[in-house]
């Protein structure tokens, strides 16, 4: 994944508008589709409490942040927070004061204990391997009360490679979630329900 380079950004809009135009020009049109996925669950499932695995630059975390309606809590988790920092961090947490937005940002493993959370969707997109994410759902599944979201589950580093996608699916199949929707333009990604 690239790392988007920010113009005058004072707003999570336009945050989210200028990081999905780098990351779709360099990574292809649908690299960012989850981002639509996310808010369609989103508003059909009647989330309050979101949470992420893997924030990087913030560019899912900004979209979060614009979820209808308006999320009850955010909490983003990442090893490194530095790039997210650099940029959005000022912007975000101006922005969740205004609309209410409980903010957690913690610079932490993400199968580490002190990444639990309870939370009504969980995304993914942190250290793109099957076994770090059978940790990860592991660790975190038995919290996410509806959807767990995964980015890059059709193609990694230019290749195809699915992986990602059949460790969510059979994860959930023994755990009482049921696949729900899957993009496979770009990278892909893949949504899980719990039943």
């Amino acid at each position: 994944m690239i790392n988007a380079k920010f113009d005058n950004v004072k707003t999570v809009l336009k945050f989210h508008k200028q990081i999905v135009e780098q990351q779709e020009e360099a990574h292809g049109k649908h690299y960012c589709q989850m981002h639509q996925a996310i808010k369609r669950f989103w508003s059909e499932g009647e989330c309050k409490k979101y949470m992420e695995l893997g924030t990087h630059q913030g560019g899912s975390a900004s979209n979060a942040m614009m979820l209808d309606p308006t999320p009850k809590k955010i909490t983003l988790i990442d090893i490194d927070m530095s790039k997210y920092n650099s940029v959005l961090k000022p912007i975000a947490e101006k922005h969740c004061h205004s609309n209410k937005i409980e903010l957690d940002v913690r610079e932490t493993s993400s199968i580490g204990f002190a990444a639990v959370e309870g939370t009504d969707m969980l995304v993914i997109d942190s250290v793109h391997k099957a076994g770090w994410m059978q940790q990860e759902l592991d660790l975190h599944g038995k919290n996410v009360r509806k959807y767990i979201v995964a980015h890059d589950t059709k193609r990694l580093f230019d290749q195809v490679d699915e992986q990602l996608h059949h460790t969510l699916v059979e994860w959930g199949k023994r755990n009482g979630f049921i696949l729900v929707d899957r993009g496979e333009a770009s990278v892909g990604y893949t949504v899980i329900a719990r039943k």
